[in-house]
């Protein structure tokens, strides 16, 4: 499967390293804001070649389009006339980008959408009882490194460095959640997506005690409660838990099974 990477820092790296060893995928292409991420990643490569492209020729010719790089991008690939032709796939990381591009995301018919579970499970159950919720609350806690120079912080002028003790730092809505932090809130972007549930509450605490990504999930409604709690230890990027590189992974290697396990 001919693919292209879009976003060549950790995630875009990792999913390469996996590509590399796999003869069902061809890495192809690369492309990055900062040429040099492209240039270093490709060094780490071994049985693959990949060059720089274009934006717009990497998601024409490639079969398979991964997204590692932020919301932004996911914005410009929905939009991207060739990426609904020739029954195309996406992997998409930054899932706070389809949140906020719904009107694009539903608009695209002809290309399938790989959302992994990330930094979280219990997605499948999540998503058979969507309809059925009446209530549903994301806690997500963090080092304080974790959420360092997310737009709420630095628009709070929220000192990380002076707090000793576990603190919430953000309490409110999904809406808010994405722009206030939308290198660290893909988790909740993706809880929406599988469960269609307006009203998620979330809250974000920062614990500088902590060496993990902590996720915790209550979902209740008339089929009973659901509490799901995950955590992760951070990956090379104290931001992104290695959980998510994983189930990425998993996603690559599960285009390809015959049997699938879950939906």
């Amino acid at each position: 499967m001919i693919t292209g990477i879009i976003g060549c820092g950790n995630i875009g790296t990792e999913l390469a390293l996996f590509m590399d060893k796999r003869k069902d995928f061809e890495l192809k292409y690369l492309f990055d804001i900062d040429k040099d991420n492209s240039d270093n990643l490709t060094k780490k490569l071994k049985n693959s070649n990949p060059k720089f492209a274009s934006f717009d020729s990497l998601i024409k010719n490639s079969e398979l389009t991964i997204e590692s790089a932020n919301k932004e991008a996911v914005k410009k690939i929905l939009k991207n006339k060739n990426l609904d032709k020739g029954n195309k796939k996406l992997l998409v990381m930054s899932t706070s980008g389809l949140f906020e591009n719904i009107s694009s995301l539903k608009k695209t018919k002809n290309c399938d959408i790989y959302l992994p579970s990330g930094a979280i499970a219990g997605l499948d159950a999540i998503k058979s009882v969507s309809g059925k919720i009446s209530s549903l609350t994301l806690t997500t806690t963090k080092n304080p490194k974790g959420i360092a120079n997310a737009p709420f912080i630095l628009k709070n002028n929220i000192n990380l460095k002076k707090i000793k003790n576990k603190k919430i730092i953000f309490q409110g809505k999904l809406k808010e959640a994405v722009v206030g932090f939308p290198k660290n809130i893909n988790v909740a972007a993706t809880l929406f997506l599988a469960s269609k549930f307006n009203n998620i509450k979330i809250k974000i605490i920062a614990d500088p005690k902590t060496k993990t990504n902590t996720h915790e999930i209550v979902c209740k409604g008339n089929f009973g409660n659901l509490t799901l709690i995950a955590e992760n230890l951070p990956s090379k990027n104290p931001k992104t838990s290695y959980l998510a590189i994983l189930s990425a992974i998993q996603v690559l290697k599960n285009i390809n099974n015959k049997v699938k396990i879950g939906s």
